[in-house]
């Protein structure tokens, strides 16, 4: 359950976007950043400047993705993206957004993406990576087959899950975020999840389940919210003041049927501070009803909604649009820096003024 410290803390970020939305009509607008935007200081500059154009005040910053670090670290090993532009080895583009966002009123949220090792058989030549760590850690198929499509650190191998501690608690010491965003956390998909130290620990699970059949199904959901679970535990413990964030779709059946992804209880239990929920199909009539349902399944209303301007025609933006801000949501989330998508959005008082 939610402390009441946190209570307070939903209730304050809820009673500002209520703030934002009635008395100045705007809603907050974040923007997620991809990862050759990080490349220099001048890139992030460059970012920064779109943010104040076009009244973005949250960016989104991918700071671990295939399991390397676009920030300073002693867990994993530099971003190839970073090399290979020739960044300073002593350049931290996580250190130098949140002081610069702090100046320029900018919010900087931290991605992680914890399970994803890479989207390929070609693994890299680091030694540190993971990869070529711990392959073991990695998911199989109920045939044992090591799955590469992508790789992926299988969540119910209790050494992953100590890494992944590790990793995070490093993360919370360093930069003490005010949020980090997780994305990709759970499953690919039903294929995954075989590996042989996470089905020991399955078998010991299901030889304690007096109550009622455990499967697979069960174990791999369980195994998400235990190593969530450990997550806040490491974040209380070590006292500091980061509110997690969840990225996923918006279907809560297709989350937990073909991710293992149990959100809605990961809400309503607080163990998410909040969550940005992506429509997975963007017609009028169902980003209508997965936002309905949205406000009637969470107990926290300030959810962020977010889609991809890019994958649609003006006409069907423009509707879409015009749906979403029917709705009271918290925020809205996108996936692009397009100048002619965020000028469609400013026009339509999307974004918070300056």
């Amino acid at each position: 359950m939610m402390t009441v410290a946190r209570k307070r803390a939903f209730l304050i970020s809820i009673a500002i976007c209520f703030f934002f939305i009635v008395c100045w009509g705007a809603y907050p607008l974040g923007v997620r950043a991809n990862r050759l935007d990080l490349i220099s200081e001048q890139s992030l500059d460059q970012l920064l400047g779109m943010c104040i154009q076009f009244r973005v005040d949250t960016l989104y910053v991918p700071i671990v993705s295939y399991m390397e670090a676009l920030y300073l670290s002693d867990q994993l090993p530099r971003s190839n993206v970073l090399i290979n532009n020739h960044a300073p080895d002593s350049f931290d583009p996580l250190r130098y957004l949140m002081e610069k966002g702090r100046h320029l009123g900018v919010a900087i949220i931290p991605i992680v993406d914890l399970f994803t090792v890479w989207p390929s058989k070609d693994f890299p030549a680091a030694r540190k990576h993971v990869s070529r760590q711990h392959p073991e850690w990695l998911s199989m198929d109920s045939l044992g087959r090591v799955l590469t499509a992508p790789a992926v650190l299988d969540p119910g191998v209790p050494e992953a899950q100590s890494f992944l501690i590790t990793l995070l608690k490093e993360i919370l010491i360093r930069y003490n975020p005010l949020i980090l965003a997780f994305e990709n956390f759970g499953y690919p998909s039903p294929v995954y999840g075989y590996n042989p130290y996470a089905m020991k620990e399955f078998e010991i699970a299901k030889n304690h389940s007096y109550a009622r059949p455990y499967t697979m199904d069960d174990f791999r959901a369980d195994a998400l919210t235990s190593l969530l679970i450990r997550f806040n535990a490491l974040r209380d413990g070590l006292g500091v003041r980061t509110r997690f964030l969840l990225l996923t779709e918006t279907n809560p059946d297709r989350g937990l049927r073909e991710h293992f992804q149990d959100w809605v209880l990961w809400l309503n239990s607080g163990y998410f501070g909040n969550v940005a929920l992506w429509y997975w199909f963007m017609d009028v009539k169902t980003v209508r009803y997965d936002t309905l349902q949205a406000f009637d399944i969470l107990a926290n209303d300030g959810f962020i909604v977010g889609f991809s301007p890019l994958s649609l025609i003006r006409a069907q933006l423009d509707l879409v649009l015009q749906e979403i801000l029917t709705h009271p949501v918290g925020g809205i989330m996108l996936d692009t820096f397009s100048p002619e998508a965020l000028t469609l959005l400013k026009l339509n008082g999307i974004g918070l003024p300056r």
